[in-house]
């Protein structure tokens, strides 16, 4: 039974795709944009999905904005920090946060620096480790290496085999993987990183890569930061005054973009205002979260501008559906089209990864085996019932709940 439960979570779905629908969120008086000694500000971005709230440091690092999402971006009192590196974007998991951009990561514990590392094009992904986190990454040759949250870095080889040993199962699919893609033989020999589905490498060496089969330039700037979601689908956006690079893309695992670009230039005020007076006062930053919804703002010299686009491209991702529920807009017709197909057993992941998102404590076997790998799970003993759910999230739990019986 439990095999034929692992099955079922592994296989794939075919769904429709959905319209991209850029969610102005609001504007904000909070951050704004100015440039002091050629550092920009607003510098960096990171959502906590769970609870709505968006953070960013406004003054190179020491001071923070957080704002609350579904209340009019109202500004919420929280502990300030400091990043050594100029960072584009962090993530913050229970006391550590890592702090990338697209050539260097600094991890913190509760505030305090506790190593760091130079990558290129930022992380590819996360794991967990003993009781704190392991960050991979590749260097400008594309060789994998890794650090933990003790500060201790990993060579190619030692970043391989903790791979082998944390999921055996996913390490031999990766090794497969590495087969199709006809990387074996760098595989073998820890010099690539294949992880799942995915080719994690330089945008350099993945525009190479892929070329081998079409010549659509996948993403948009050499050595600048890819986000990746849990899928392995990687996001890249550039953000600027010209017209021809204010666009989001996304792409697969099998090296396609999955959508066209999202031309976000023509959703926001402040940029249109720019290409049309031709100035350079913006500042922008952007996060895609573990299921891939993607948020950004635009600041200007008088106002910050918030967005967000929720994940229905491709497999469709539980995380992102538990975190953005049901909603009466465009993509509640998404969560309509979505539901109806699931199995049962998915349907109940689904509806179980919604309480997983506030750490309840699970006592079925798989249940507990499956949320124990998610990187963004922490199990904090509560119940189901120790749990008040949003109106968003708990509305989709009933909708679930109806088509399970």
């Amino acid at each position: 039974m439990k095999k034929f439960l692992l099955l079922i979570l592994l296989s794939r779905i075919s769904f429709c795709l959905f319209a991209q629908n850029v969610e102005k969120l609001g504007n904000t008086y909070e951050l704004d944009y100015y440039c002091r000694m050629n550092e920009i500000c607003p510098s960096d971005l990171y959502v906590d999905e769970v609870n709505n709230y968006l953070y960013s440091k406004t003054d190179t690092g020491y001071i923070q904005k957080t704002l609350d999402l579904t209340n009019n971006l109202s500004l919420i009192e929280k502990k300030d920090y400091t990043a050594k590196t100029f960072t584009e974007t962090f993530i913050q998991l229970n006391q550590y946060s890592f702090h990338f951009s697209g050539m260097a990561l600094e991890i913190k514990k509760n505030g305090n620096p506790i190593g760091g590392c130079k990558v290129e094009n930022g992380i590819c992904f996360i794991l967990k480790k003993d009781n704190g986190y392991i960050i991979y990454y590749v260097n400008e040759k594309g060789i994998p290496g890794a650090i933990d949250t003790e500060g201790k870095i990993y060579s190619n080889k030692e970043s391989i085999d903790y791979l082998r040993v944390y999921d055996p199962e996913k390490f031999a699919h990766s090794s497969k993987r590495a087969v199709e893609l006809g990387l074996k033989a760098k595989f073998d020999l820890c010099e690539v990183l294949v992880w799942g589905d995915t080719y994690y490498s330089t945008e350099k060496m993945i525009l190479k890569y892929w070329r081998q089969y079409r010549d659509e330039y996948l993403y948009i700037n050499a050595n600048d930061t890819i986000q990746y979601d849990l899928q392995g689908n990687g996001y890249q956006t550039g953000i600027y005054t010209d017209s021809e690079y204010s666009k989001i893309v996304i792409v697969s695992p099998e090296g396609k973009r999955l959508i066209p670009p999202i031309m976000i230039h023509e959703y926001s005020s402040i940029l249109k205002k720019t290409l049309e007076t031709n100035s350079y006062g913006i500042s922008t930053s952007w996060y895609v979260g573990f299921g891939g919804n993607i948020y950004y703002y635009i600041a200007g010299e008088d106002y910050t501008e918030v967005f967000r686009i929720r994940r229905t491209w491709g497999n469709p991702d539980f995380y992102a559906m538990a975190i953005n529920g049901y909603t009466e807009d465009e993509y509640g017709k998404y969560v309509d089209e979505v539901l109806p197909k699931m199995s049962k057993a998915d349907l109940r992941l689904l509806r179980n990864t919604i309480f997983a998102l506030y750490g309840v404590h699970f006592k079925s076997e798989d249940l507990s085996k499956y949320f124990d790998k998610q990187v963004w799970y922490t199990d904090e003993g509560k119940t189901s019932g120790q749990v008040v759910l949003p109106e968003h999230r708990q509305q989709l739990v009933e909708m679930i709940q109806k088509l399970e019986k």
